[in-house]
């Protein structure tokens, strides 16, 4: 995580994208052991329904095909080649891209758009991006908090799931304002929301900002410059735009 001040509706920009996807497959994890766990004791048995125990166990082979879906969408964040994921799954590597890509593109396009559309009338939009990638600081809190509890060899761990992700470098942050950037054109129809676009070339700015300082590159300071000039134009216009829209 970087050390960088973000609103809380962009919080996982200061986290890797692959920080993000363990961070999700843990919370997974967390879910799965605790269901387990619930079904081990025998109190509730004479109470079961016919067969009960039968959907339990249904409901746990479930909950870890979710698991094996957030495993390979991390594997596929940190780069895993198809082949070495096939080998994994027993499993041609045509056969494993045929069917995870589908979880592997659900999970890219939730990094830029982390709310599903707002159905008519709706009040609030759904969230299409894992809560624990949503918002990271709270989810790896919480985990760290469950794996002390919970598993004994950590118990004097400070950060056993946080303290162990992989860090944002500033390299990996401009390429995620850029793909961020790009995302917003990608339909055609619709020009990006000025607003938007502002924010992503504020975070740009100051990336270009950090580069000029720790890489010595005078160049990048003076495009750090124009990104802020672009910025501002754009603020100004997305403040016309509300007014327009408030007469």
């Amino acid at each position: 995580m970087t050390d960088v001040e973000h609103d809380p509706d962009s919080e996982r920009y200061a986290y890797s994208r692959t920080a993000l996807a363990r961070l999700t497959l843990s919370a997974e994890l967390r879910e799965l052991a605790e269901r387990a766990a619930g079904s081990v004791p025998t109190t509730n048995d004479m109470w079961a329904r016919p067969g009960e125990t039968v959907g339990d166990a249904l409901d746990l082979v479930r909950q870890a095909q979710e698991v094996l879906v957030r495993a390979v969408v991390y594997e596929r964040q940190k780069h895993t080649s198809w082949e070495a994921i096939g080998e994994q799954l027993d499993m041609k590597k045509q056969s494993a891209h045929e069917k995870y890509k589908d979880a592997v593109a659900e999970w890219q396009l939730a990094l830029q758009e982390p709310h599903y559309p707002a159905p008519p009338g709706a009040p609030v939009r759904g969230l299409r991006l894992h809560e624990a990638a949503y918002a990271p600081t709270a989810a790896g809190q919480g985990l760290d908090a469950w794996v002390r509890e919970h598993i004994p060899a950590h118990r004097e761990t400070e950060h056993p799931v946080t303290g162990h992700l992989p860090a944002l470098s500033t390299a990996e942050e401009m390429v995620q304002v850029l793909d961020a950037l790009k995302h917003l054109y990608g339909d055609m129809r619709t020009p990006p929301e000025p607003g938007a676009r502002a924010h992503l070339t504020e975070r740009k700015a100051a990336l270009l900002d950090r580069i000029a300082v720790e890489d010595g590159r005078p160049e990048a300071a003076q495009q750090a410059e124009e990104a802020r000039a672009l910025a501002a134009q754009l603020r100004t216009e997305a403040a016309q735009a509300r007014d327009e829209n408030q007469h």
